[in-house]
């Protein structure tokens, strides 16, 4: 009996701890690459970093060799800009990739098999 109702207190208190992170609106920010194909105009880029960072993102690195650079932003930040009217207007050609940062492995997934 005792171990139930323990069971009990601790599903009540998961769910309290729960329910107060999405009252709270807290969300973490995450990484983000943002990249763009060769040939996209300076003009498209810089109206990415301006519009990024009016929602909230923060750029924290800038690529040499391709076009892109790295972000620190909540979802709901990537996703505000996705809504943005500007980025609407953006022709389909150079529209900017933005993929979750992350480890990139080939073949096996970053497992070695003997």
């Amino acid at each position: 009996m005792q171990f139930k109702f323990f069971s009990f207190l601790v599903c009540l208190f998961i769910a309290f701890v729960s329910a107060a992170a999405i009252t709270t609106g807290r969300e973490d920010k995450i990484g983000w690459v943002v990249s763009f194909k060769d040939g996209t105009p300076q003009s498209i880029v810089d109206f990415t970093v301006e519009n990024l960072k009016g929602v909230g993102a923060e750029i924290t690195h800038e690529f040499t060799i391709i076009k892109g650079f790295v972000i620190k932003a909540t979802q709901s930040a990537v996703n505000q800009f996705y809504g943005l009217d500007g980025y609407a207007q953006i022709q389909a050609e150079w529209k900017p990739i933005i993929e979750e940062d992350g480890p990139v492995t080939a073949v096996g997934g970053g497992r070695i098999q003997v």
